[in-house]
């Protein structure tokens, strides 16, 4: 009876999350196999669940840390959350002989202060913010800003709660491969 070749492979597989740009890389290496023709074989398996069928699991990753972003921007009052998103510079896959190697990320600032959060801090500005209001509407601003016009030079901002957006998606992402 012939031998199955890709009956036997050890697999080292780590998913981290990188913060410069925020995202992940996944490595899934076969260190050892009883051929090169089975570990070549879960290799091209384990690409093409990562990133090379429809539907894939990365793919779905994103999607995750994107529903994930969208959830915490409406829970924050409606932050614009588009731009983030839109920041998503895509997949990179490297395989090697005996590893693959996947990673994706955001280009964006406000990516990383969402994802961990942030301590409260002060907007400053020359005026920061000019708003004319009806003092017969808003006789407390009146009182503030006699002839209808505010003029703002600094703001305190409360921070932002952590959103783990991306952290939340690796989870999912773990939960899925342990599955499979």
């Amino acid at each position: 009876m012939a031998e199955n070749p890709a009956a036997t492979v050890s697999l080292e597989f780590s998913l981290e999350l990188e913060t410069d740009p925020l995202g992940a890389t996944l490595e899934v290496a076969v260190p050892d196999a009883n051929s090169d023709e089975a570990r070549q074989a879960f290799l091209d398996s384990a690409e093409a669940s990562l990133v090379g069928q429809r539907g894939n699991l990365i793919s779905q990753c994103v999607a995750e840390a994107h529903d994930n972003l969208a959830s915490y921007a409406s829970s924050q009052g409606g932050y614009d959350y588009e731009p983030v998103e839109a920041s998503f510079q895509g997949v990179e896959v490297d395989r090697g002989s005996r590893s693959l190697s996947v990673s994706w990320s955001w280009d964006s600032d406000v990516a990383q202060i969402w994802e961990f959060g942030s301590a409260g801090f002060t907007i400053d500005g020359s005026p920061l913010l000019v708003f004319a209001f009806d003092s017969g509407e808003y006789p407390g601003l009146a009182e503030a800003f006699p002839g209808g016009t505010a003029f703002l030079e600094s703001v305190e901002h409360p921070g932002f709660a952590e959103a783990r957006w991306v952290r939340d998606s690796l989870h999912w992402l773990r939960r899925e491969v342990a599955q499979t």
